[in-house]
This record gives C-alpha cells, sequence and structure tokens, in this order.
C-alpha cells in the first residue's frame, strides 16, 4: 500500500511539473510566438538557438515527465533549462518570484531532477516493461 500511494504521488507530481513546462512551451510557441521569445531572449543576451532549444526543452521534456519516458534525460534538460533561467532572468530579482526572483525556477529544477530520477511505477517505459516481460 505504501508503494502504491507513492507512485500515485509521483504521478501526480509528474503531471503538474509535466504540465507547466508543457504550458510554458504553449506560451512561448503560440501565445507569445517564437519571434517574441527570440527577440526576448537577445534582450538578456542570448541568441537565437537558446531561445527555441529552450522552447523545445520544455515542450518535450514536459511531454516525457506527462508520458514517463526518458525521465533521467528529461530531468536533466528541463533542470540545465531553469539553471540557465536562473542565471540569465531571474538572480538579478532576488529569491522571490513576486519581485521577479529565482525561486519558481529553483523549484522546478529541482523537481525535475526528483521526478527524473524517481523510477515510478505509472510511466509509459514501464508500462512497455511489463507488457514485453510477460510470455
Amino acid at each position: 500500500m505504501q508503494h502504491s500511494l507513492r507512485d500515485v504521488m509521483v504521478l501526480i507530481a509528474r503531471l503538474v511539473v509535466g504540465g507547466t513546462f508543457l504550458a510554458h512551451a504553449y506560451q512561448k510557441f503560440v501565445l507569445y510566438g517564437i519571434d517574441k521569445v527570440i527577440a526576448s531572449f537577445a534582450g538578456m543576451g542570448l541568441p537565437a538557438p537558446a531561445a527555441w532549444f529552450t522552447a523545445f526543452v520544455e515542450l518535450l521534456g514536459g511531454l516525457a515527465l506527462v508520458l514517463g519516458v526518458l525521465l533521467p534525460v528529461a530531468g536533466v534538460l528541463l533542470a540545465a533549462v531553469m539553471v540557465g533561467a536562473l542565471f540569465t532572468a531571474h538572480l538579478g530579482g532576488g529569491f522571490f518570484a513576486s519581485d521577479g526572483g529565482f525561486e519558481y525556477v529553483l523549484v522546478l529544477a529541482a523537481a525535475s531532477l526528483a521526478l527524473g530520477f524517481s523510477c515510478p511505477r505509472y510511466t509509459l517505459q514501464a508500462m512497455f516493461k511489463r507488457r514485453t516481460a510477460t510470455p
């Protein structure tokens, strides 16, 4: 029972954090448009490929968390993007997100790493392993 509850809680966390990254990717690709994101990144001294990389990592990494595939890779890439955001956009704002600080991106980075290395049961990857292991 304890393991099942833990697995359900990890699933909920993966859905929430992954969904958050998917929402940010949607924001970059659809709501703002990638051209405005590129311009915003340029204003911080970052090249256009950094904007594309960030948007795609948020999209594919968020999807990986939600589905439960390639979790360690997704966790590391998402955390790296958030640490990049911390140093390029949020460090000067102090700690609290309400002041433009790094609190939010730091939590997302830590959550991404924790979920990426959590080895949860309720994943697409685990489901396929169970099906191929059954004769």
